[in-house]
């Protein structure tokens, strides 16, 4: 029986679907209907493509692989098997296409959301709940979406009836050859663990980082350029199109002559683009006229360029006597070649609206068909529909019109320029149409997902296409090395929004479900402004960029939740010495009536906390993208440096504890120490185990160090022994072993490899030379400070500062040179700090400790070492609590409303105030502590107090936010 969804949970499964992004990009090729292979053509093999579907035995393969050259049909047969299968179980389909590569990283989320969107309610089940438990997943990274979205959810349906069809077509025009790579090898690595009905077709070209990942599978392949004579496939390709064409001019059942017929077949040679190409060109206006142009010039047009530029030239002699119509038409082409996502032809009009060609026309949609585009429909797919996405037919059309070849060209489309020329175009429209509140809602309470009626109604595609592109044209078309007559218009413009329309860009990015995009988009504009920081001396839009990324990196949950938030919590919130604040600051729509306001972003950039075990030792990689923190329990796990995010699964096998680990200079292994007194080397791509445990020690292992050089690391254990190892063979250098008096906690080589530092739980620090385990008497005694005992040391890179943790909770910097103490102990965790690291930059510091977080401290550049670094304690305010305020911390408000007549308590839950069900503000973590109280004072007032921090109450009046 059928039971129709309510309202509720419609809105729940679109923001479910939502937290996915958009499922429709990758989806479509030129249209599916106009790619599907002809009934009657590509029979054998798509017969064999659907047994295979349908065999879900053991022994069967989970992928196919269908490899050809370009033109060969391998999009045509993959957008038919998910256009037969769509209606027969549960399908998706991701296209790749080059030069719309903004999204690609995004490909799996998107498949997932097709299936959370299909007909059989257990996958579209399965898909919502992980969404549910993991509503962050698109943040995640390539292999944690697999695992989530597809091994997770899917691996829940081992007794699924229905076929999986999961079909990704032209993978090697991924924009990122190794995540196309990665793919392959998830696929590979996870089969086992999928149900059998699940399958897995990837078409691509034999190109070679994916033919060296494909080749050694045993998967099933269709290698479509060694098929035999395609000519009958093409023959009936053909002679069905020209029926069509036939029927819509009115020729004689004659045309064409079947001597023409086979040597527009012959002409294809085997290329079912050639052939698509060229029908659809016959097709346009005159076929007669048409066909005799295409079959004077068959001796020259054998391939596709040649064909190409036939169209092309044909096409721009239509229009050059007229220099408008042909600069138009060449800037539409140009932004179908550089268009970072998909544009319709209502994007088209709404972008080049002011074109003198189009300006005063009222149907400037079908002036574009008729006068401009007219003789292109062979190589531009332009649907009957002007909102459906406009797409060149072929890949290949893009690289003959980028080629330098056709410099000279009028259909050249110069990359850098096209980009620049959009860019430009994008932020006038912005600074012409953006403004606070731009959908007119009125009601903060409600979410993004609650009201994207309006946001349909108000938000044109084409401001959404502004919004999302801009940055990509701009950081790709200005490269600081052209004349500055070149850039000068577009810097103006990108100044003006930067001055003027920051927080209304947010807004839209919010609105559309693109804050992750737009996150993105700041952190690479700011790196882009920093690497012209000579070309533009002005300080004030790197910080303001900077700013921007941070903002939305610690307000992310109420920006993406709801788009009036921005200003009602996120900018309510804003450090007040902050360049935002100061500029944007007068937009917030709540105030803060009591309390001490966040000065500056904290220098603890992100705050991770585990599970259940405390943190026993951190390492960052060489290139610093990413840590190593280790648990109890044998479990190391990475994370993600820029974000906080775990990264994958964790690497486990380690017998007892996992202690201490480092990563080694070189490109893969992360070595870790264990209590069962080994020495274990991990693979860290595949987290899989290098060979056996290396002995030696006598004790359980407390520090393994590489050096950045040298060939030697070094191993400390409880049995009072420093050990020094060869790296290649992995073998211990018995002679040169530096003892302790008693059993050491730490040791760390210098990155020079030329000092070893060990510590002892006599709380000493001992300096010995990395080449004869001899100590070094010039520094005279051991090194002290602590009044606590000392746990563990690190060098910096540079290897002249060494930093000790104590039990004190905090950690110092002393000068390896001379052994002086720089300035007074560092303090912020509030348990036992178990490692420290510095970056490979020495810019950043991380700790970890027994609190269960991971912090990260910057070390300002030029800032004296002798200053301690400090950070505001971040911790998640727990859910549900309903407390009252001390009177002694209450303000003096006139007339409050007495708590006992508020009809519903207000509570904390994940950082949100909430009276009933209602989300009424979101609080940064620089305000809450797990103690945190909360009480109404007045209709639209709050206050918060925290039992840690006697003396800091807030009040917040968030009455501006119902008077939008």
């Amino acid at each position: 029986m059928f039971f129709p969804e309510n309202s509720e949970l419609r809105a729940e499964r679109r923001r479910l679907l939502d937290r996915l992004g958009d499922g429709s990009y990758g989806a479509k090729g030129s249209s599916i209907e106009e790619v599907i292979c002809l009934p009657g053509t590509r029979v054998a093999i798509l017969d064999r493509i659907n047994e295979w579907i349908k065999n879900t035995s053991p022994s069967t393969e989970r992928v196919l692989w269908i490899r050809g050259m370009a033109g060969r049909g391998k999009s045509a047969i993959a957008s038919t098997v998910a256009h037969n299968w769509a209606s027969k179980g549960s399908c998706a389909i991701f296209h790749f296409r080059r030069g719309q590569n903004t999204l690609d990283g995004q490909f799996i989320c998107a498949l997932a959301r097709q299936l959370g969107k299909g007909l059989v309610p257990e996958v579209k089940k399965a898909i919502l709940d992980c969404v549910r438990e993991n509503e962050d997943i698109a943040k995640k990274r390539l292999d944690e979406q697999f695992k989530t979205l597809l091994v997770g959810s899917l691996g829940k349906l081992q007794d699924h009836a229905y076929p999986i069809v999961i079909v990704v077509d032209a993978l090697d025009e991924c924009n990122d050859d190794a995540d196309a790579v990665r793919f392959v090898r998830l696929i590979d690595q996870h089969s086992s663990f999928i149900p059998t009905n699940v399958k897995f077709l990837l078409t691509c070209r034999p190109e070679a980082p994916l033919l060296v990942a494909l080749e050694p599978r045993t998967w099933h392949a269709e290698d479509l350029d060694l098929m035999p004579d395609v000519s009958y496939d093409i023959t009936r390709f053909v002679q069905h199109a020209c029926k069509q064409i036939r029927y819509d001019h009115g020729l004689p059942k004659t045309w064409p002559s079947p001597a023409d017929l086979n040597r527009i077949v012959e002409m294809s040679q085997g290329l079912f683009q050639w052939a698509h190409t060229a029908i659809t060109f016959v097709g346009n206006r005159s076929p007669a006229d048409q066909l005799q142009d295409l079959l004077q010039q068959s001796s020259i047009l054998g391939g596709l360029d040649e064909l190409y530029r036939q169209i092309l030239s044909k096409a721009f002699n239509e229009v050059k006597k007229d220099p408008k119509r042909e600069q138009l038409l060449s800037w539409i082409l140009g932004t179908l070649v550089v268009a970072p996502h998909p544009v319709s032809l209502d994007v088209i009009g709404f972008l080049y609206a002011d074109h003198d060609t189009l300006v005063g026309r009222a149907e400037i949609v079908q002036s574009l068909r008729k006068n401009i585009l007219a003789d292109l429909n062979s190589l531009i797919h332009i649907s009957t529909s002007s909102s459906e996405p406009m797409r060149l037919m072929h890949t290949s059309i893009r690289d003959f019109l980028t080629d330098r070849q056709c410099e000279h060209q009028p259909y050249f489309v110069d990359l850098s320029r096209e980009h620049r020329r959009l860019a430009t175009a994008c932020l006038q429209i912005m600074g012409r149409d953006l403004k606070k509140n731009i959908c007119g809602l009125s009601d903060i309470l409600k979410s993004n997902s609650e009201v994207q009626t309006e946001v349909d109604r108000q938000l044109s595609q084409g401001l959404r296409y502004c919004c999302r592109s801009w940055s990509t044209h701009l950081t790709t078309g200005v490269t600081w090395s052209e004349i500055a007559e070149a850039t000068s218009v577009v810097i103006v413009k990108f100044q003006l929004i930067s001055d003027e329309k920051l927080l209304s860009w947010l807004e839209v990015m919010s609105l559309i479900g693109a804050t992750t995009e737009a996150l993105a988009m700041a952190k690479h504009v700011h790196q882009w402004l920093l690497d012209c920081s000579q070309k533009m001396p002005d300080q004030f839009l790197r910080t303001l960029w900077n700013d921007t990324q941070r903002f939305i990196a610690a307000f992310y949950e109420p920006i993406s939740s709801c788009a009036l938030h921005i200003y009602a919590s996120a900018l309510t919130q804003c450090p007040v010495e902050t360049t935002l604040w100061k500029k944007y600051g007068c937009q917030a729509t709540a105030r803060m009536l009591l309390g001490k306001r966040q000065q500056n972003w904290p220098t603890n950039i992100w705050t991770s906390s585990a599970a259940d075990e405390g943190v026993r030792d951190i390492a960052f990689s060489p290139d610093g993208k990413f840590l190593a923190a280790g648990f109890g329990g044998g479990i190391i796990q990475l994370l993600d440096v820029q974000t906080g995010a775990w990264l994958g699964e964790p690497l486990v096998g380690y017998r007892d504890l996992s202690a201490w680990f480092v990563f080694s200079s070189g490109p893969k292994p992360l070595a870790s120490g264990s209590d069962d007194d080994t020495v274990r080397f991990s693979e860290v791509q595949s987290r899989t185990p290098l060979g056996e445990p290396l002995t030696g020690h006598s004790g359980w292992i407390t520090s393994v160090i590489f050096p950045l050089k040298g060939e030697i690391w070094a191993s400390g254990s409880d049995d009072k022994i420093v050990r020094l190892w060869n790296m290649v063979p992995k073998e211990s250098m018995d002679g040169r072993l530096c003892r302790h008096s008693k059993w050491n906690r730490s040791v760390d080589l210098s990155p020079d490899g030329k000092i070893l530092a060990s510590v002892s739980v006599d709380n000493t620090v001992r300096l010995w030379d990395a080449q004869t385990g001899a100590s070094l008497a010039s520094l005279g005694e051991p090194l002290a400070g602590h009044s606590i005992w000392i746990k563990s040391i690190v060098f910096s890179p540079d290897s002249r500062i060494l930093a000790f943790t104590s039990g004190d909770d905090t950690f110092q910097l002393w000068d390896s040179q001379t052994g002086a103490s720089l300035g007074e102990p560092l303090a912020g965790h509030s348990n036992s700090i178990s490692s420290i690291v510095f970056s490979p930059d020495s810019k950043i510091i991380a700790s970890a400790s027994y609190d269960n977080t991971v912090r990260l401290w910057n070390a300002q550049p030029g800032a004296s070492l002798g200053e301690p670094l400090t950070a505001d304690l971040e911790l998640t305010a727990p859910g549900g609590l309903y407390l009252s305020l001390p009177w002694a911390c209450k303000p003096q408000i006139s007339n409050p409303l007495p708590s006992k007549l508020i009809p519903r308590p207000i509570t904390i839950e994940s950082n949100w105030v909430i009276c009933g069900s209602k989300r009424l503000m979101w609080v940064s973590h620089h305000y809450l502590t797990p103690r945190t109280r909360v009480e109404i004072l007045s209709p639209w007032r709050f206050a918060l107090e925290s039992e840690l921090y006697d003396s800091h109450g807030y009040v917040f009046d968030i009455s501006g936010s119902f008077k939008l």
